[in-house]
């Protein structure tokens, strides 16, 4: 397994010098979370320093499933430019998501189209030598609209109707209800990347493991098992915790990646 940390997690003002004491604290790779205004420079320091780079895709007024083909040709074309900027510092995985059902009732076109467009938009990213990591979402408890995918049938069918591998996010699986090694097993040689945090089993807190209910208490037994050796990333909340603190967690012997 190998430490990531989420560009997230080092809040808006980072400078390389964070990424230097990240670095010393072992952490092997950064994946940038492209919505940040600085995404463009923690790209080019990862990348300096010789960390392994990845990117989270961007996500917020972007919908894959939307039946809109305006928003859909905006959508892809902002993805596309993202992964060819990846492609230009040598990163290897892309985090995306899924989008959303306008209507929780028009959710099985909405999975129609997402199918279709994810094929389309791993074309490009082979063509750039990335992989894509499709990330499971909350459900949305009002069931005004559906997050794709929001729960784990729906997210393994799309992972291998695509072709594509899982992001998977622990935070959100707890909240969406799901056993951690259950959900592990399932995937299996398709998990392609961790995202690392807890919270209360009530809201996606990106709390560090172990300050929340445990949920990540058996995760390293449960990924040795399937022999996984990717990246787990830590998200964990900026406004919450410091880098320090972060870096003073992953030292502890405890930590769950070493």
């Amino acid at each position: 397994m190998e430490k990531w940390l989420n560009s997230w997690s080092l809040g808006l003002t980072a400078d390389v010098n964070d990424f230097i004491r990240i670095k010393k604290a072992g952490f092997e790779g950064i994946e940038i979370l492209a919505e940040q205004n600085n995404a463009h420079h923690y790209l080019k320091f990862a990348s300096d320093l010789g960390f392994k780079v990845g990117l989270h895709l961007p996500f917020h007024d972007l919908n894959l499933a939307t039946p809109d083909s305006i928003v859909y040709e905006r959508t892809f074309n902002v993805l596309s430019q993202w992964l060819a900027k990846l492609a230009e510092y040598g990163g290897k995985h892309a985090t995306f998501h899924g989008g959303y059902a306008w209507f929780s009732e028009e959710r099985n076109e909405s999975l129609i189209r997402v199918k279709e467009r994810i094929l389309k938009l791993n074309e490009v990213a082979m063509q750039h030598g990335v992989e894509l990591l499709l990330e499971n979402l909350i459900p949305d408890k009002l069931n005004y609209c559906h997050q794709i995918a929001s729960n784990v049938e729906e997210w393994i069918d799309l992972i291998t109707a695509a072709n594509v591998k899982a992001c998977l996010d622990i935070g959100h699986l707890d909240l969406m209800g799901d056993a951690l090694e259950t959900t592990i097993d399932q995937l299996a040689g398709s998990l392609g990347g961790i995202h690392l945090s807890e919270n209360d089993g009530k809201s996606d807190l990106h709390l560090l493991p172990g300050e929340g209910n445990h949920f990540t208490e058996e995760l390293e037994g449960f990924l040795e098992k399937q022999s996984f050796d990717g990246p787990v990333i830590y998200e964990i909340n900026p406004y919450q915790y410091s880098i320090q603190d972060i870096i003073n967690h992953v030292s502890n012997v405890n930590s769950i990646v070493r």
